[in-house]
């Protein structure tokens, strides 16, 4: 099994270094603009595999062809929120970056799954998902899990509550307290505002959703992906729960009862398609 990255920065470097405690990969590739940084990360993580006793290759660099034969590539590139930033601040920031990063991506991802985690990041999936042509079923991102998980902490208990809708200002909260709900879309401010950046908890959430590819789990998490007639939307990319295996996004799953709650969050998302030409 072999894992690239996309960005060697805090959240990817992170996430790959708690991929290698946990999970039995062959090989990992980090891909950076700075290819130095790649490069560093790369030795750092190597080095540790063996420190771990189950020394794997690690390579580093900026060319997007140590990407070649991935399973799985997770692309947390781009432009991170600052305080007093919405996600969607990012977006005209993170658009080009991430077009240009689908462009170099197309030569190299065969028939790997792809998992996104740049900010907005249901922008950014549907974007990678067109700009890249693959099957929507390769295509998910990583917030829903972190929201879900930034609820469980404020309710002070691992439960059945989850969140759908978009990573951001229109989040909502399913089968659960709805006190928390703007609590919940204050979470990661509350992170930011204090050290900067929100790191331990999106690289966590990364390594759940590719432990459930690596493992093949069929885990239901909720994650952004594309709707094609979904809840009655098509032709963007939403947080729902989904089965998610060895061969990506296995099923959606459709809740009864949150159709006005998505569809309110979805036109936030349309409008925002709209600007970036979708």
């Amino acid at each position: 099994m072999k894992l690239g990255f996309v960005g060697a920065g805090r959240i990817g470097s992170t996430s790959a270094y708690t991929i290698i405690h946990h999970l039995r990969v062959d090989e990992l590739a980090l891909v950076d603009i700075n290819e130095r940084l790649a490069e560093g990360e790369a030795l750092d993580l190597l080095h540790a595999s063996y420190a771990l006793k189950k020394p794997i290759k690690v390579v580093g660099g900026s060319d997007y062809s140590l990407l070649d034969g991935s399973d799985l590539i997770v692309i947390s590139a781009g432009v991170a929120r600052k305080p007093g930033m919405t996600r969607l601040d990012l977006l005209h920031k993170n658009v080009e970056i991430m077009r240009e990063i689908s462009k170099k991506l197309k030569n190299h991802i065969g028939g790997s799954l792809i998992l996104v985690v740049t900010n907005p990041v249901d922008l950014m999936t549907y974007l990678v998902w067109r700009e890249t042509g693959v099957s929507r079923r390769r295509v998910f991102g990583m917030g829903g899990l972190l929201d879900t998980a930034r609820l469980w902490s404020l309710m002070g208990r691992v439960g059945e509550s989850f969140i759908m809708g978009e990573h951001g200002e229109t989040m909502f909260i399913v089968k659960g307290d709805k006190r928390f709900q703007n609590e919940v879309r204050r979470a990661g401010m509350e992170v930011i505002s204090r050290k900067g950046a929100t790191i331990y908890g999106p690289a966590t959430c990364i390594y759940r959703m590719v432990r459930a590819v690596v493992e093949d789990l069929k885990e239901i998490l909720p994650a952004s992906v594309v709707l094609q007639g979904e809840y009655g939307l098509k032709d963007l990319a939403i947080g729902v729960p989904i089965v998610l295996g060895r061969s990506g996004v296995e099923r959606i799953i459709e809740v009864e009862g949150v159709g006005e709650e998505l569809r309110r969050s979805a036109e936030i998302l349309r409008q925002k398609l709209r600007e970036i030409g979708y």
